[in-house]
């Protein structure tokens, strides 16, 4: 089977020319990422407080030290490398990602945003262009959530959202704590409180991801300036109705939860873009009881998620579902019960960070657009507090939290020099 770095270097003659982001070096770098928790699929299984992760945090420390970071660990696992500005004292601009993985994720998820980083750091490092503030890399924890479920743990423990009382009650699927996974790792989950920044000690944030989806690849542009979070919202919709024999209750005397389920299905497609060009609407768990071939159903439950950046449209869209499950269900004789999961607000970025990152798109000849990301990063979280920006490179096929997710070594390096130039940018403002 071909290695990563050699699959990333058939792209090698498409790469520009980035001063001080050697292409080689960045293949290298992934391709020995990717092969801690690698699988034989070419796959990537990383958790969050395992051998494995411990494992790729050393190896990027290793890298952080060698470009001149010193380097530390926080009370929750966040792995931090600084480099001083030549005003020590001002808040630090601050750009990372994250190790952890999905089951059998991809190589670029994460990795390429803290690799990238590292090496937009690099590079601005070896122009031996001064910076006035301090740069901080970071690595955060648990991000995918995969190992306990929560996701995001590392950045809410940063902006101050995370209690011990929590860490004590979450559990892996061996019944292990987040608390006692910690402290296995030598971490300080008593101490959960000091891995929060004090206000203002931060002056902006900027993170580098994969797309994961096909807008860029599709318009062919190189670069997406993420504009906004998108919040999540989690709704449960119930229809109840009649079971029965499938062959013995004629059309006219059923009251079928499944064919209402996909009524409303399908009128579920039609109503974001009705609304908001940047909304979604998925559903995506279907339970149907008691799930017999030859029987009609009469319970289905449907969960829906439906996100957007802008909250108002986003719970216009989920006001009009609702109501469109009403009518589904008084016009079939059902009765329906709604409920709501979850619910987080969007965060919108920095429109300065965009501005900034449109204008190194453009000096280096980089077709761009602005997009929402539908999926959370830290820097929804990081953004909360501070100025933030992403800055997303194309997905091939759109593929990710897959073995199949793939970028192509041109699209990386570009995204290095965008990253480079805004974060020189904020760390001279």
């Amino acid at each position: 089977m071909t290695s990563l770095k050699e699959r990333l270097l058939t792209d090698l003659y498409n790469c520009g020319s980035y001063p001080g982001v050697n292409a080689e070096v960045l293949a290298s770098r992934l391709s020995e990422m990717a092969q801690i928790g690698g699988l034989p699929n070419r796959g990537v299984s990383r958790y969050v407080y395992t051998e494995e992760e411990k494992e790729a945090k050393e190896l990027f420390k290793s890298w952080l030290e060698d470009i001149g970071g010193l380097v530390w660990e926080d009370s929750v696992g966040n792995m931090i490398a600084r480099f001083e500005g030549e005003n020590p004292e001002m808040p630090v601009v601050m750009t990372g990602s994250h190790l952890d993985t999905v089951p059998e994720g991809g190589a670029f998820d994460g990795a390429l945003g803290c690799i990238s980083s590292l090496m937009a750091v690099e590079a601005l490092r070896n122009s031996e262009k001064k910076h006035i503030r301090p740069i901080e890399i970071v690595v955060f924890a648990d991000e995918e959530g995969t190992r306990f479920g929560s996701g995001l743990l590392g950045s809410r423990a940063m902006i101050g959202e995370v209690s011990k009382e929590e860490l004590h009650q979450v559990k892996d699927n061996k019944g292990i704590t987040i608390y006692e996974a910690m402290e296995d790792m030598g971490f300080m989950p008593a101490k959960v409180e000091e891995s929060k920044y004090p206000e203002n000690s931060i002056h902006a944030f900027i993170e580098l991801h994969i797309e994961q989806g096909k807008q860029l690849e599709y318009n062919q542009e190189k670069i997406g300036i993420v504009n906004g979070i998108a919040g999540p919202s989690w709704q449960t919709v119930t229809f109840y109705g009649e079971t029965d024999h499938a062959g013995n209750t004629p059309m006219n005397l059923r009251k079928d939860t499944v064919a209402a389920a996909g009524e409303l299905i399908t009128e579920i497609e039609k109503v974001p873009t009705a609304v908001s060009d940047s909304a979604v609407a998925t559903v995506g768990k279907v339970h149907v009881l008691p799930n017999g071939s030859n029987v009609i159903s009469g319970q289905t439950e449907l969960t829906i998620d439906i996100r957007d950046i802008k909250e108002e449209a986003r719970n216009e869209v989920i006001a009009r579902v609702k109501n469109t499950a009403e009518a589904i269900a008084e016009n079939r004789e059902l009765e329906m019960e709604w409920k709501t999961l979850l619910t987080l607000p969007p965060v919108p970025l920095s429109k300065n960070i965009q501005r900034i990152t449109e204008e190194a798109a453009q000096r280096h000849g980089l077709a761009y657009r602005l997009l929402p990301s539908g999926a959370g990063h830290d820097a929804m979280n990081i953004g909360k507090k501070v100025s933030a920006g992403m800055i997303f490179v194309p997905s091939k096929a759109g593929k990710s939290h897959s073995p199949e997710e793939f970028t192509n070594l041109s699209d990386c390096l570009g995204g290095i020099a965008v990253l480079k130039d805004t974060i020189e940018y904020l760390a001279n403002e």
